[in-house]
């Protein structure tokens, strides 16, 4: 059956003459339109909230649809940060951040990424505060005992200690403490014990990491990890048992036997690992520490090790020394030579000596906290937020924005207070949409939006909100979720 459209109704062109017929058909613009243009508008808005609650529940950072980018704020990759000023990011929200002052004595500092960073490598007593609570991330290492000497074992790690989420309560001041590691000795008698590493203030759990236990001398077994929290035990002498770990620290080695041929003393226990016991087997050789913990707080780029035990030393002029532990432990060192320090700032153990050298002193602890840049800002700047570049399909000329905002403090007025802006050709040229208030979807929250903005013709698109007259505590403007589509017209 033929389409409608093309069906030709004829009709003779006059009574007397048959089989001549006349086009009747309708032209199509002498037909009136009776029906209005379907406005998709809330279905774009619609769609953009549907967009918002499904990257919430998959903590999803920011994804594409066709001609249309969705962002939840999970992190910052969708934001440009180069053209954005006061963007502060807080648990999904952009505000206008006022950066927090910090007062602290510490001996390094940078950033790296979405974070700061604090480090404290003297050793004794130091201070640090926030104007705004925030959350840290830390490690604390305490100092690596000192090792043994006449025939000795190795020294202990010191204890490891690092976790995320500390709250620090702005304003309040914490005293942060760095372990001296223990010093070394040429009398026959055990290796000094590492200090402890300690974190504390007003509002939080005292936070300890153990310094290490010494390595003992001849016929004697090493010390005990000196405190809480991971700190290692030092190796035997080579007439010995092992030295017992303390926490979650390890037990430093033992030999395994007493007479000739005479075993050199035990490796001291890391924070990773135990020490192992001298042998026999190499002219008497010593045991290795245990091997620390590879801990990357500050991103360096590659594992740094902490906490390992000190070697022990042999017992014969010719026989090989037992290797610290990997995170700073000291090798031990054979008859009459002087044993090696552990590593400074690593709570390294130190190694052992035989008569006649000075043992190796513990390596010292350090301090490091880190925290998001934006964590423990307040509100009060006024927030320019600019997107990352968006690929359309096709050049687009029309675009509509959908944002979730929240009045935190006060109430900010709609194209005054608060402004949206698109673009299709990369910034070159910026098209302001009236935003027009199209609901809540909590207390002191609105759905923000503007429809089929003209924009130049182009297929970078971006986006570009500017919050104004921000006061803190009196007028706080967040911005939780940002979606843009476009079309051609």
């Amino acid at each position: 059956m033929a389409n409608y459209k093309d069906i030709k109704y004829q009709f003779p062109t006059s009574a007397t003459t048959s089989g001549t017929f006349a086009d009747a058909r309708i032209s199509e613009g002498s037909v009136t339109q009776h029906v209005a243009p379907f406005d998709d508008d809330k279905v774009q808005s619609n769609l953009a909230l549907l967009g918002f609650k499904t990257a919430a529940n998959g903590s999803l950072a920011k994804y594409n649809l066709v001609d249309q980018i969705i962002d939840e704020f999970e992190d910052s990759s969708g934001i440009d940060g180069a053209n954005s000023t006061n963007e502060s990011l807080s648990s999904g929200t952009y505000f206008g951040g006022v950066a927090p002052i910090v007062t602290s004595d510490h001996d390094d500092t940078g950033t790296d990424g979405d974070y700061t960073w604090y480090k404290w490598t003297g050793t004794g007593a130091g201070s640090y505060s926030i104007s705004g609570t925030a959350n840290h991330e830390y490690l604390l290492v305490g100092g690596g005992g000192a090792g043994g000497t006449s025939h000795g074992g190795g020294a202990g790690g010191g204890g490891v200690l690092t976790a995320t989420g500390l709250s620090l309560t702005g304003g309040n001041t914490y005293t942060v403490t760095v372990g001296a590691g223990g010093a070394g000795s040429s009398t026959n008698a055990f290796g000094n014990v590492g200090n402890d590493t300690i974190l504390s203030g007003t509002g939080i759990t005292t936070l300890t990491a153990g310094g290490g236990g010494g390595g003992g001398p001849a016929n004697n077994a090493g010390g005990t990890g000196r405190a809480q929290n991971g700190s290692g035990g030092g190796g035997g002498g080579y007439n010995s048992g092992a030295g017992a770990g303390h926490g979650a620290g390890f037990s430093g080695g033992g030999p395994q036997s007493n007479g000739a041929p005479h075993y050199g003393g035990g490796g001291g226990g890391g924070a990773g690992g135990s020490g192992v016991a001298g042998t026999s087997g190499m002219s008497g050789t010593d045991g290795d520490g245990g091997p620390g913990v590879a801990n990357d707080i500050i991103q360096t780029g590659t594992d740094v090790y902490y906490a390992g035990g000190g070697g022990g030393c042999a017992f014969q002029s010719n026989a090989a020394s037992g290797q610290g532990g990997i995170g700073g432990g000291g090798n031990g060192t054979n008859y009459p030579n002087n044993a090696q320090s552990g590593t400074a700032n690593t709570g390294g153990g130190g190694g052992a000596t035989s008569h006649g050298g000075t043992s190796g002193s513990g390596g010292s602890g350090i301090v490091i906290l880190r925290r998001l840049t934006s964590d423990g800002m307040s509100g009060g700047n006024d927030l320019t937020l600019q997107s990352t570049a968006n690929t359309a399909s096709s050049a687009a000329t029309k675009a509509d924005m959908v944002m979730l905002m929240e009045n935190a403090a006060g109430t900010a007025s709609i194209n005054v207070d608060i402004k949206g802006y698109v673009t299709a050709n990369g910034g070159t040229n910026w098209t302001e949409g009236t935003l027009v208030d199209e609901g809540t979807w909590g207390t002191n929250k609105k759905i923000y939006a503007f429809h089929d903005a003209t924009v130049t013709s182009g297929t970078d698109m971006r986006y570009k909100i500017t919050t104004h007259n921000q006061n803190a505590g009196s007028k706080e403007t967040k911005i939780h979720a940002v979606s843009i589509g476009w079309k051609a017209s």
